[in-house]
């Protein structure tokens, strides 16, 4: 089984959202235990406020991608019903 990074720029699963968010908790983690203070903390909570955005960015990304993919390619949007 090969195994492929995470693309931060075009995500193309939500195996890459895991493994950014999962990543940037370890990284907060250790940032963490290591040091310890205010300005520390407000680092690091600016620092997840832009991973939230881009996590909010890519699942909108990925959502936006597979919508042509689940109906056939045909946007239901603007057409008539025939009756």
């Amino acid at each position: 089984m090969v195994a492929r990074l995470p693309n931060v720029r075009h995500p193309r699963s939500f195996y890459d959202v895991f493994t950014v968010v999962a990543a940037a908790v370890a990284i907060i983690g250790l940032v963490l235990a290591v040091r310890y203070g205010s300005v520390i903390r407000l680092e690091m909570a600016v620092f997840m406020a832009i991973v939230f955005v881009w996590v909010g960015w890519a699942i909108g990304r990925i959502l936006e991608r597979s919508e042509p993919q689940s109906n056939g390619g045909h946007s239901e949007r603007g057409r008539r019903r025939k009756l």
